[in-house]
């Protein structure tokens, strides 16, 4: 018989990490989620400056499964998740027309996207600003340590044991870590396979000293520089103001990744011009921001997860399934469910 599941380490407090430890924690295992980000949420982010706020991530999200939808009905009567109704546009090559998928039903966090991890972890053991570098298996009784560093002041950490550790980073950081950690197996499989499933993007948060003409809502841009623009500031819970942001498209995002991101902030704003055929009003702010593993590549694993049961290791995250919001908790939830089932 296996041993008791009675303590869980998640690497990585994205929203695929907050789900899985959530699901755990509600079934009575005791669960650290280590993130080395300032706060949870992974790209369900939000930047803020004085009175100036960016959703520089993730952009939406949509509700397919009836799972899904049952853990977001208590915040959407809070009026921590609002429907963001647009209005959606296409942009190619300059030529405006209608919404790409006519009736779908966009979800935002609010007063911004980063309310939703934030809700979510809600009674959460998290511990920010620690990197995990390293998992090995403790001699008996057995468990998981993790060691890391102190994002702020570089101090080495350790943690554990647990009984079991979830991987929910990026696929590519997965791969490194179990890489480093010298782990095998299905897990560390899944990882190498996936590790460049998640592309660059870069992004440009902008404000402008006036409202722009027809500037409401978003538009899915087909560009060489551009394939995203929206006026964040017309969000739901947002100040209505004329803030925008603007994302790169994936192969410049990947060939520019390395080059000063004031310039490529600049050359997005140029791009989003560019793309409307007409001057913008003064910018009044502007910064840049690299998304290292951030656009869903082509293809995703059959399994929302993989559970390794011998060595009570999991890995999950929007890695594994196209980078959608959704997906990313679903694959979290998959995760815990996995554990659980060895108990």
């Amino acid at each position: 018989m296996p041993a008791p599941l009675r303590s869980v380490a998640v690497v990585g407090g994205g929203l695929a990490g907050i789900a899985a430890a959530r699901a755990l924690q509600q079934a009575g295992v005791r669960v650290a989620v280590f993130d080395k980000g300032r706060s949870a949420g992974g790209r369900v982010a939000t930047r803020r400056r004085e009175a100036l706020q960016f959703d520089h991530g993730a952009q939406f999200f949509t509700v397919r499964t009836p799972a899904f939808a049952a853990a977001l009905r208590p915040l959407q009567d809070q009026g921590v998740v609002q429907r963001w109704h647009g209005p959606f546009r296409t942009l190619e090559r300059g030529v405006v027309s209608g919404d790409p998928r006519p009736g779908a039903e966009r979800w935002v966090g609010a007063p911004g996207m980063s309310a939703l991890p934030r809700a979510f972890a809600t009674g959460l053991t998290v511990v920010v600003g620690s990197r995990i570098d390293g998992l090995r298996r403790a001699a008996a009784p057995g468990g998981w340590l993790l060691a890391g560093i102190d994002v702020a002041t570089g101090a080495a950490l350790a943690h554990g044991p647990f009984d079991a550790v979830v991987v929910a980073i990026p696929t590519a950081q997965a791969h490194a870590l179990l890489r480093t950690s010298g782990l095998a197996g299905p897990v560390a499989d899944a990882a190498a396979a996936r590790a460049d499933a998640l592309q660059p993007c870069l992004a440009a948060l902008v404000a402008f000293a006036a409202p722009l003409a027809d500037g409401d809502g978003a538009w899915f841009v087909t560009d060489d520089e551009l394939a995203w623009a929206a006026h964040d500031g017309g969000k739901p819970g947002r100040s209505g103001g004329p803030v925008y942001v603007l994302h790169g498209a994936g192969a410049w995002s990947a060939q520019q990744f390395a080059q000063d991101l004031d310039g490529n902030a600049q050359a997005l704003v140029a791009a989003f011009a560019r793309c409307l055929g007409r001057s913008l009003p003064q910018v009044a702010h502007l910064e840049g921001h690299r998304w290292r593993c951030a656009l869903a590549a082509e293809g995703e694993l059959a399994r929302a997860c993989v559970v390794d049961a011998d060595q009570r290791l999991a890995l999950c995250g929007d890695g594994l399934v196209g980078g959608r919001v959704e997906g990313a908790w679903g694959s979290g939830l998959a995760a815990a469910e996995g554990l659980l089932a060895m108990r």
